[in-house]
């Protein structure tokens, strides 16, 4: 870390901001980047300033397809570097001589992916091979932790990111199971699954659901606290201070319900051996006890009752991917009963929290990394505790971040957070 000669945090040098090859740093007006867990690209908008009728815009041609590179460096030293193309001009507005554009830009990765389709079949292959192919394609590098259940799938000419998605919502866990009792109609499916593929500013990756939560699918960055601006602080420790925070949700049972997070059932209709199956699905893992019991609740607390609060149906054909005689094995040519399910549970118990942080520019935050925050509880006459308020303090994945830079000389880290329904406080999240 090479430290800056600055006096405020929030302060940061421009290196370069260059459209189409020409610089553009005294048009600037700010400049936004974001990356977010759930996109396959990074995406932000430059805003600049220009004279209307004989600006640069209109001097250089601008179609707004142009490619873009940017280059900043903190009060830390720390420098953050993005080069990709323009997408389109967002939005124009005038007034008088000037006028102010709002150009989005993204990454270039995309462009390749709207160029390529996919014809390859992939057969009892991992996961996370078939997602580091599709990432070459789009001319960009992976990083991950995965290993996942070998799967079969066709690519009927698709686009590379249309089979990673696939793949995010069929692909299965090793931690993932499915009951095959030839005598019984009532199966069960355990464990949870679902994976997410998104680009940071240092390349792609691809990560379960759980190792997200778990915290190894990224960085995690610790020692951040709310406090007063106090100019005795060092440059680092001011840096670490909170500017603003507030949390958008906590909770929502009910949508949990009607999404089968927590309870549902998977009717399974066999069509190469005719046997119809009921998968029972019981998300045990990841409800507290309050969440299990207001479940039991709804149910009347009866022992033995199969509670759901989702149905799913699809019939099976498990041997589609086998040209032999042999009976193919259980979850091989057809995973979705090991899929439908547990990938709901997954997903829908990923982001109970959801809560929204300021930072001064933090130009190593990357969305996935893990933000370990001491957030100050009030202390006065009537509550003598003050502290740390335990129920937003401790772990959270970063669930998107957003650099944002102004003309002024002022620049600000955004981060989106979220927790799972496990996760309810700084002990709970500790243990994820």
């Amino acid at each position: 870390m090479t430290e800056s000669n600055f006096s405020n945090p929030t302060q940061y040098e421009t290196t370069e901001i260059k459209i189409d090859g020409q610089d553009v740093r005294g048009l600037f007006v700010s400049v936004s980047i974001f990356e977010n867990i759930y996109s396959p690209l990074i995406t932000g908008v430059i805003t600049i300033q220009d004279t209307d009728g004989a600006g640069f815009i209109e001097e250089n041609g601008l179609e707004f397809i142009e490619p873009i590179s940017l280059k900043f460096k903190n009060a830390n030293g720390d420098m953050l570097e993005f080069e990709g193309v323009l997408n389109k001009l967002k939005n124009e507005t005038v007034m008088g001589s000037k006028k102010v554009y709002a150009l989005e830009f993204t990454s270039e990765t995309m462009r390749k992916n709207e160029s390529t389709f996919v014809t390859n079949a992939f057969k009892e292959t991992n996961p996370e091979e078939i997602v580091k192919k599709m990432v070459e394609k789009m001319g960009g590098e992976l990083k991950t932790n995965v290993r996942a259940k070998q799967m079969n799938y066709v690519a009927s000419r698709r686009r590379p990111r249309d089979i990673i998605e696939y793949v995010c919502t069929h692909a299965l866990t090793q931690e993932t199971q499915a009951t095959q009792n030839e005598d019984s109609k009532e199966e069960e499916a355990k464990g949870t699954t679902g994976f997410l593929c998104w680009q940071t500013l240092d390349g792609f990756k691809f990560e379960s659901i759980k190792d997200i939560l778990d915290g190894k699918a990224g960085t995690e960055h610790k020692d951040f606290k709310t406090q007063l601006a106090n100019r005795s602080l060092s440059m680092e420790d001011s840096m670490k201070g909170i500017v603003q925070y507030e949390f958008k949700q906590i909770g929502d049972f009910q949508t949990k319900l009607r999404s089968g997070a927590f309870s549902s059932k998977n009717i399974s209709f066999d069509m190469d051996t005719g046997l119809y199956k009921e998968y029972n699905y019981r998300n045990i893992g990841n409800m507290t006890e309050k969440q299990e019991q207001a479940l039991n609740d709804i149910f009347e607390g009866k022992d033995g009752v199969q509670s759901f609060t989702r149905v799913f149906m699809k019939p099976i054909s498990n041997q589609k991917f086998t040209n032999g005689c042999p009976i193919a094995q259980p979850l091989t040519g057809d995973q979705s009963r090991g899929y439908l399910n547990q990938n709901s549970g997954g997903q829908n118990t990923f982001n109970d929290q959801i809560g929204m942080f300021t930072f001064y520019p933090q130009f190593k935050f990357r969305a996935g990394d893990i933000l370990d925050c001491k957030i100050s509880q009030i202390k006065d006459q009537e509550n003598a505790q003050g502290g740390y308020d335990k129920k937003h303090s401790g772990k959270y994945v970063m669930k998107s971040v957003a650099h944002t830079f102004f003309a002024d000389g002022k620049a600000y880290t955004k981060v989106v957070t979220i927790r799972s329904t496990t996760q309810q406080d700084e002990v709970s999240a500790a243990k994820s």
